[in-house]
């Protein structure tokens, strides 16, 4: 890869918001805002995975820490619980090489056999498989600290869904049952 490509296309937005911003702080708040733009879209899709993935872990270790401190006495005969477990961490790095390959076998087959971008649906931006199997662990990933983790710390976001809709209906019901008795009066 020729990196001089990449770096002339970089150093322009950076110049460009160096003199926009007088102050260097200001300038590392920019950042974003001027890398971006130049980013493809399955490296845009690489930083979404890594956030979600940083994200799923974080809520795992409060999750953890959340059930360890609910269990204070341990059972007799059981082993010492720590918060962090060495079982769970090596599923967690399991988990990053897993989409790691992924993502470069995905690379690997388009590379071999040139796929080219497809639309999935005509509403939707036109993707690449790389892409697609960057969406599918994003996925994974949010399922996991939606669904997982969240619920592990206490807060169940599907039975909440439920009782709202469930609310819901009765007002609507409620209500309907109100228009009709007036109407019929």
């Amino acid at each position: 890869m020729n990196l001089s490509i990449f770096f002339n296309h970089l150093i322009k937005p950076f110049i460009t918001a160096k003199i926009v911003l007088n102050k260097p702080d200001s300038f590392t708040y920019f950042l974003p805002a001027i890398v971006i733009p130049v980013l493809t879209t399955p490296q845009k899709a690489i930083i979404l995975l890594g956030l979600f993935f940083t994200l799923d872990f974080i809520t795992g270790i409060c999750a953890s820490y959340i059930e360890f401190k609910k269990n204070i006495l341990p059972l007799p005969g059981s082993e010492k619980q720590y918060v962090l477990q060495s079982a769970k961490l090596r599923l967690s790095v399991i988990k990053f090489i897993t989409y790691g390959l992924a993502i470069i076998i995905a690379y690997a087959i388009e590379w071999t056999f040139i796929i080219g971008e497809f639309e999935p649906h005509s509403k939707l931006q036109k993707m690449t498989l790389t892409t697609f199997v960057i969406a599918f662990c994003c996925t994974i990933e949010i399922y996991s600290i939606f669904f997982e983790n969240i619920k592990r710390m206490g807060f169940d976001i599907i039975q909440k869904v439920k009782n709202i809709s469930k609310e819901g209906w009765k007002l609507y019901k409620t209500i309907t049952n109100d228009n009709n008795n007036t109407s019929n009066n």
